[in-house]
């Protein structure tokens, strides 16, 4: 229930460097392309999940590159607070969850502690 769907356009800016990492997201349809100094460093696609392993960091991080649409997307995006209570809730699912969660691209600015 605290997924969210977004749809965006091609050429939208999901993620600008410097911006507080709030969220996970999960590609579910289209492509993307991270930036960094404006030279592409990865292109994802359907299924690839991108933001940053929140149960290793006490606080956001910051994004390193820029995330672009290359196409029409869509995207369920869960906020990290949300995400934090559900598996606060459900400690079983929560140590699945984490032990198989695989980021295609981690975003963080930082190395995690």
């Amino acid at each position: 229930m605290r997924f969210r769907t977004t749809h965006t356009p091609p050429g939208d800016t999901l993620v600008h460097s410097g911006d507080v990492l709030t969220a996970l997201y999960f590609l579910s349809r289209g492509s993307i392309e991270i930036l960094k100094d404006d030279i592409v460093v990865a292109i994802l696609g359907k299924n690839d999940i991108f933001g940053e392993m929140i149960h290793l960091c006490t606080t956001p991080g910051k994004s390193n590159a820029d995330v672009r649409a290359l196409c029409y997307c869509d995207l369920s995006t869960i906020q990290r607070e949300d995400l934090l209570e559900v598996l606060d809730m459900y400690p079983e699912f929560a140590d699945y969850f984490f032990n198989n969660l695989e980021l295609t691209f981690n975003l963080r600015d930082e190395p995690t502690k």
